[in-house]
Order: C-alpha cells, then sequence, then structure tokens
C-alpha cells in the first residue's frame, strides 16, 4: 500500500497542534496533517474554556527560552484570533483596578502571593463552535482523525514512518518532520514511545489536590473583579507549593473517568449558571530517588481514592473535615448543621479525603485554606465540599532546544502532555515556537 507524505505530521488536535498548524500555515508550510484518534479535534479547547493573558500562568519563559517580551507578543497575537469568536468574552479586567491592589496588599499580609490576569471565557457549552471557529484559519491542513497513532519509525532517509490504527485497519503515513503535542491523556503513550526512540525525558513533577466547592455568595467578593484568582502559597510547616487554580464562577463539578480511577475538575457554562463557585487548591509534588515516577505516585492516590469511594471519588463537608469526621450520606444535607447552604453538582461518595492523601499534602492543603479563609471570609463555611482527588499529569518533562526540537533531530514537542504549558494559553505559544523552528530547519 503506498503511503501518504506530508512535510509535517502533528500528533494531537489541542490547541498546542492546532496553533502550529495554523502558524506553519502562515509561515508558508503546506502538506501538513493533523491526526487524532478522536473522532472531533480540540484536546483542552473542549474543556472551561478559559484563556489567562498574563506570562507568569500557564508556561514557563525560562522553560520556552523566550523573553517577557516576546511571550506578551505572542499572547496578543493569540488573543486577537480569540476575541473574533463571539462567544468569547473578557471577564477580568485589570487596567486601574483598585480593588486587585487591595487584595495583592491583602493576600501579602497572609503571606500568599496574588496574581490577576487578564481573562476570557466562552464556556465548555460552546467549545465545538470555537474550535470549529480556529479551524477555519487553517486551508491546507488534512484531519486524519478517528486515526490512533501506534507507533514512530525512524526511515533509512531520516524521515519518519508514522504507524496509525483507523477502524482496525493500519495505515502509515510518512513525513518529514513529528510534533507531538499528545495533551495530559496523550502523554504516557507519547513518553513510551519517545523511550522507544531514545528521546530524552525525565520526570517533572505533579500537582495533587482537592476541588472545593462552596456557595457562591461566599467567593462573588473576588470573582466579581477576578473570574480566575490565582494564590500562591509556600507552605510554613513543609516549605511546599500551593495554589489555586481554575475557579468557575457559578460552575460545576464533574468527574474525569481514567479507567481504573477516576478525577475530579470543574468547568462552567456560558449560558447557564449553578448557585455555587468551585475551585481547585493544589499541592506541587516532586520526587527524588529511589522513586522518582511522579505519575506512578499520582496513579496510586488516584486509585486508593477510586477504591475507598466505591469506584468514584470522595467529597467531604468541611464541617466534618474540622471535626475530625468522615462525611455520611445520612448527614450530608443535614439544616441542624447549615450543610444545606451549598448542594453539591457532582456525585460523588461522602466519606473522609484523610483516608488516601498522603498527610503531607493534608497538612500544606490545610495550612493554606485557612491562610485563603484570612483573606476571603466565609470559604470555610461548614457547608463548603472538598472533592478529591484532583491530579494534574503535567510530569513528563523533555529537553528541547530554543524551537522544542528534541535531541532526535526533526521531533519536536508541544503543550501541556511534554512539559511545555499549563493551560490554553501556553499551549498555543509552544506550538507556534515549534512551528518556527519547523520552518526555520528547511
Amino acid at each position: 500500500m503506498k503511503m501518504k507524505n506530508y512535510n509535517v505530521l502533528i500528533i494531537g488536535s489541542g490547541p498546542a497542534g492546532l496553533f502550529a498548524a495554523i502558524w506553519l500555515e502562515k509561515l508558508g508550510l503546506d502538506k501538513i496533517a493533523i491526526i487524532d484518534r478522536n473522532p472531533y479535534p480540540a484536546g483542552g479547547l473542549l474543556n472551561d474554556g478559559k484563556l489567562n493573558f498574563d506570562y507568569r500562568v500557564g508556561f514557563d519563559i525560562d522553560e520556552l527560552q523566550i523573553d517577557r517580551a516576546a511571550a506578551e507578543k505572542m499572547m496578543q497575537e493569540i488573543k486577537e484570533m480569540f476575541i473574533g469568536f463571539p462567544r468569547c468574552r473578557q471577564v477580568t479586567f485589570i487596567d486601574n483596578n483598585r480593588k486587585l491592589l487591595a487584595l495583592a496588599d491583602m493576600a501579602s499580609e497572609h503571606g500568599a502571593q496574588f496574581i490577576a490576569p487578564e481573562q476570557w471565557h466562552w464556556g465548555t457549552d460552546n467549545g465545538k463552535a470555537l474550535v470549529d471557529y480556529l479551524r477555519g484559519y487553517l486551508k491546507k491542513t488534512d484531519f486524519l482523525l478517528n486515526t490512533e497513532a501506534v507507533a514512530i519509525e525512524k526511515s533509512n532517509d531520516n524521515n519518519f514512518r508514522l504507524v496509525c490504527r483507523c477502524n482496525k485497519k493500519q495505515i502509515n503515513y510518512n513525513a518529514q518532520v513529528i510534533l507531538a503535542a499528545p495533551g495530559r491523556s496523550g502523554a504516557y503513550w507519547f513518553r513510551d514511545i519517545a523511550n522507544e526512540l531514545n528521546i530524552n525525558n525525565n520526570f517533572g513533577p505533579i500537582d495533587v489536590g482537592i476541588r472545593l466547592e462552596l456557595n457562591r455568595q461566599f467567593y462573588d467578593f473576588i470573582t466579581d473583579s477576578v473570574y480566575d484568582p490565582k494564590f500562591i502559597f509556600t507552605t510554613k510547616r513543609h516549605g511546599d507549593k500551593v495554589r489555586t487554580f481554575c475557579t468557575n464562577p457559578g460552575g460545576r463539578v464533574r468527574v474525569e473517568n481514567y479507567g481504573d480511577f477516576q478525577l475530579i475538575n470543574g468547568d462552567a457554562l456560558f449560558g447557564k449558571k449553578t448557585k455555587n463557585t468551585n475551585f481547585a487548591l493544589i499541592n506541587t509534588v516532586a520526587l527524588t530517588k529511589p522513586l522518582s515516577d511522579t505519575t506512578e505516585f499520582g496513579q496510586s492516590i488516584a486509585k486508593q481514592f477510586f477504591l475507598l469511594g466505591g469506584g468514584k471519588p470522595i467529597v467531604q463537608r468541611i464541617g466534618d473535615f474540622r471535626e475530625g469526621r468522615r462525611s455520611s450520606f445520612t448527614t450530608f444535607n443535614s439544616t441542624t448543621r447549615h450543610f444545606e447552604v451549598c448542594k453539591a453538582t457532582c456525585n460523588a461518595t461522602p466519606g473522609d479525603i484523610t483516608l488516601a492523601m498522603p498527610a503531607r499534602i493534608v497538612d500544606n492543603l490545610w495550612e493554606s485554606l485557612k491562610s485563603l479563609d484570612k483573606i476571603i471570609p466565609g470559604i470555610l463555611h461548614p457547608s463548603t465540599l472538598l472533592y478529591a482527588p484532583e491530579i494534574k499529569f503535567f510530569d513528563t518533562h523533555f529537553s528541547t532546544d530554543r524551537y522544542l526540537e528534541t535531541n532526535i533531530k526533526g521531533v519536536f514537542v508541544a503543550g501541556d502532555g511534554t512539559g511545555k504549558s499549563r493551560g490554553i494559553v501556553g499551549a498555543a505559544i509552544s506550538g507556534i515556537i515549534a512551528a518556527q523552528g519547523i520552518v526555520r530547519r528547511g
């Protein structure tokens, strides 16, 4: 069977892959294909749809080997594209906002850093329309959907053969360049492939924690000014980093399935709001020898919760947590204990999160929560819900050059799944940088 030849094959159709393809076309390259095992492309673009335009959020300029000016220039170009989508609206305005300065001072008094980025949002219910809008920028790129990449082989002419499976049939594609942007869901598949190709990689940190859900009246004070506020704590007891992440005013908590375990996440719809707000509080965890595999560590925590929750994540009321007792079905909505103030939006198992969460992480989360309650009084109302586990696997890191090319020439990486970003804007920037490098190599 004759194999189709491409200049560039992009693995993954999330923001890193899509923006890489858009920039490759802008820079004059053709014969590009995006391959994805899913029937609809998008990756992280189908989630909540929050954009943070701040060089301190979602990516590391040192990791990407760019300066602040270059980052801000790319962010502006990315923003101009996104805001052309009619349902993408600005939700945080930072110019001359005295309330934000006051919040930063208040956070500093309690040992926290407060970051308020310019933010835009389109909501989970507008995700597919947003992806269709971005795909409209692509005129020369093929989409190979419902097609699972199985292996990458180096051919005799220093090109690459991508072995794929579609409808149970094997299909092969040739390319001069491979750009791996597998996202979080494909990160470990690509790590195995990278090891077979002798691509240098190592274990990076993961984020392990909880998602809080509370009656939005307690958090509207801040989310009325900052849609997704960023608080960063360094704990006194252990010296560890804890941060808030992915705030969803009027949002919902939801479950993500990973086969033999489940994780908690949250989002918000554009057209329908709840009476609650949710956000993650996560502890950054790095490991050294003898166990440096942060993936295995995080998955072991998730599986423990899955076991104790009877096949579901665990949820616990703050009122129960403070008293050292597990939450139970019989008292979960007790009016006597004021638990009715916050109605759960997710079907998790009432229980005790401390049974499955390592003690050091519980210490860090509780210390940070108490500090946050001093900045925004009310979040530790007895009815507030603690869901676990929320784990962010950004832990496979690839050593790359200035243009995100690996030690194997012709293989580039981008996006969250390769340790180059933590969010939509950062993933898009990494895709753009990789595209520039691909064109530069000729």
